[in-house]
């Protein structure tokens, strides 16, 4: 199976992950929008202050025949200050839209930036816990291990012999029967269940493969199998086989809900019968 690329980060030369560089930027069209927006609201503003200017000094022509009895020449330019006074708000009103549209752009910005960083470290952390995993033995179980593997986690049920071919196959048949709801006693089951978490050659295994199944699930919430199939592409078939078997000892049918244990059934279904 190939290994599935990841999508924001890379290896260096020494083999540790980089973050891809992720740049951010306005593009023209869009400040050109918000240069629009700002410039006819200013335009708007203006345009009813000045309505309200002319619209008073009508007033003050309509109503006063003599300027002289309604005070002193120079109170007559009093609407005139309102003039350039509400110009002023007008600016004002401006400069505080601006500054909003700017601060809301750079909250968006931090966005961005906070989620890539949390995007980056997220992919850091399941590249360790995969390169971890691919460790974790010394090359990929065959069918014949995992055959051996489940003769040693069953060898001393006084119904099995030690050198069966039968053991597997009679696990096998308790798993099938939990899945299908027809068996009611599993003696294997409980028995292979505790003893596989502690055996030498899965323990460690079994472990970080839940390790990296749960990281892969975190990186990208929205499509969580992605980073998931890394994971089972770095397996062979009979490893996925003997983690489905040991998620079935564990949680019996509930397993079936859950969508990367049911991913490994893939496996387990097409060398079951060769177990």
């Amino acid at each position: 199976m190939e290994a599935h690329p990841l999508r924001a980060t890379d290896t260096n030369n020494e083999g540790q992950p980089t973050a891809t560089t992720v740049t951010h930027g306005h593009g023209s069209a869009q400040d050109r929008t918000l240069d629009r927006k700002t410039w006819s609201l200013f335009l708007k503003v203006s345009l009813l202050v000045i309505g309200t200017w002319g619209a008073s000094a009508m007033l003050l022509v309509l109503l006063v025949d003599d300027f002289s009895k309604s005070g002193t020449f120079g109170d007559s330019f009093g609407v005139l200050n309102t003039l350039f006074s509400g110009l002023a708000f007008a600016g004002i009103i401006v400069t505080v839209k601006m500054q909003n549209d700017e601060m809301r752009e750079q909250r968006k910005e931090l966005q961005k930036q906070k989620k890539a960083a949390q995007l980056y470290h997220r992919e850091r952390m399941f590249l360790m816990l995969l390169d971890e995993f691919k460790k974790s033995r010394e090359r990929r179980f065959s069918i014949a291990d995992v055959r051996l593997v489940l003769r040693e986690c069953l060898y001393d049920v006084p119904t099995l012999n030690a050198r069966s071919a039968e053991a597997g196959q009679t696990l096998v048949k308790e798993v099938d029967g939990v899945l299908v709801g027809t068996v009611a006693e599993t003696p294997l089951l409980p028995i292979f269940g505790r003893r596989i978490q502690r055996h030498e050659r899965c323990e460690v295994f079994i472990k970080t493969f839940r390790q990296a199944a749960e990281s892969a699930s975190k990186i990208d919430p929205l499509n969580p199998t992605e980073y998931y199939d890394i994971v089972c592409n770095s397996m062979s078939d009979a490893e996925e086989a003997l983690l489905f078997m040991c998620a079935v000892a564990r949680s019996g049918v509930q397993t079936l809900s859950d969508p990367q244990i049911a991913k490994l059934r893939e496996s387990y279904d097409e060398i079951r019968s060769k177990l």
